[in-house]
């Protein structure tokens, strides 16, 4: 496995990045290509900008089954949107 992480392999990762939800290698690897990625920086900032929002705003916890399938979704719709 490449240490170096394309953009694509990035945002694919992000939610599980945000979520803590990789292991410590795949963390280290986002985190060393959202230092040099400007593009994938602002997409991580805007998704844990939502994710607080979310978090402030809701005070009971989501299924976990949802949380599978918004991801599938969210993963689905990315996919369709990539050239």
């Amino acid at each position: 496995m490449s240490d170096e992480v394309n953009c694509a392999e990035a945002l694919a990762k992000l939610f599980d990045f945000l979520d803590a939800e990789i292991s410590e290698l795949d963390g280290d690897r986002i985190r060393a290509h959202l230092a040099d990625c400007d593009g994938c920086l602002h997409e991580y900032d805007i998704e844990d900008h939502l994710k607080a929002l979310v978090r402030r705003s809701c005070k009971e916890a989501a299924p976990a089954e949802l949380h599978v399938r918004i991801r599938q979704q969210l993963t689905v719709l990315r996919t369709r949107l990539e050239p």
